[in-house]
Formats: structure tokens, C-alpha cells, sequence
């Protein structure tokens, strides 16, 4: 088996590692805008909810009937929206250091696939040299050959 099948394989594992990383990083980048996401729509959530509770609040200061019940409702799904936002902020947390980790995995791969790729231009390289050298050995001998004979025949003349 020759080394640039060898490398060829290698290079192609390399290749699907990378491959596999690229579509970690897709997957980790996803994951991250999809939890901006969530995490932008617990603040809206929350904003609503913090103007109904003040809404409450306001009209029964000017005098309005409001039901206790509805006031502690208001004021517990303002607490909600706020846990939901501590939640939120901590998979978008989560979800950047995993999108780091891919990014770093990438550029790993990334990295280990251009290490062979270097080795086997060199190889392939080295090879040309080798049958380069090989084909000037020929025809130098080639000429030598020629020269003697040459020279023969002018001796024998």
C-alpha cells in the first residue's frame, strides 16, 4: 500500500471530522438563536406583564375596584416572566459556551485537515523529485553511453 493511499484516506477522514464539526457548528449556532430568541420573547412577556400589574395598580390608587386576587395574580406572573428571563439568560449561556466549543472543534479540524494536506503535497512532491532525479539518471547514463560509443568509433576509424 502505497503512502499517498495511505494519506488520501487520511485526508479523507479528516475531511468528514471536519465535515461533522461544521455541522456541530450549525447545530450550536441554531441552538444559540433559537434561545436569543426564547429569551427575547420572555422579555416582551415580561414587559406585558409588568404594565398589566401597573395597569392594576394605578386603578386601584385612583379609587377603582380591583379584586386582591387579580392584583396578586398579576403580581405573581410578573415574578414568572422575570424566573423565565433567569431561565432564558442561562441557556443563552449554555448555548454560546456549546457554539464556542464548536467554533473551537472546527477550527481543530479545520486545522488537522490542512496538516495532511500539506504532508501529502510534500509526499507528492518529493515523488516528482524522486522520478525527476530517476529520468536525469536515465539520461545522463543515456548520454555517457552515447558519448562512449562516440568515442569508440572515432578510435576505430
Amino acid at each position: 500500500m502505497s503512502t499517498g493511499f495511505r494519506l488520501g484516506v487520511v485526508l479523507r477522514l479528516r475531511e468528514l471530522a471536519e465535515d461533522a464539526a461544521r455541522a456541530e457548528l450549525a447545530r450550536a449556532l441554531q441552538v444559540h438563536r433559537a434561545a436569543l430568541d426564547a429569551l427575547r420573547r420572555s422579555h416582551r412577556a415580561a414587559v406585558v406583564e409588568r404594565e398589566r400589574a401597573a395597569a392594576l395598580q394605578r386603578a386601584s390608587a385612583h379609587g377603582g375596584v380591583t379584586p386582591a386576587g387579580e392584583l396578586a395574580e398579576a403580581v405573581a406572573s410578573v415574578e414568572l416572566a422575570e424566573e423565565a428571563i433567569v431561565a432564558g439568560e442561562a441557556r443563552v449561556v449554555a448555548a454560546a459556551d456549546d457554539l464556542l466549543g464548536a467554533r473551537f472543534r472546527l477550527a481543530e479540524a479545520s486545522r488537522r485537515r490542512q496538516v495532511v494536506e500539506r504532508l501529502r503535497e510534500r509526499t507528492a512532491a518529493a515523488e516528482r523529485l524522486r522520478l525527476q532525479r530517476r529520468e536525469d539518471a536515465t539520461l545522463n547514463e543515456l548520454a555517457s553511453t552515447r558519448h562512449a560509443w562516440t568515442a569508440l568509433e572515432e578510435r576505430g576509424r
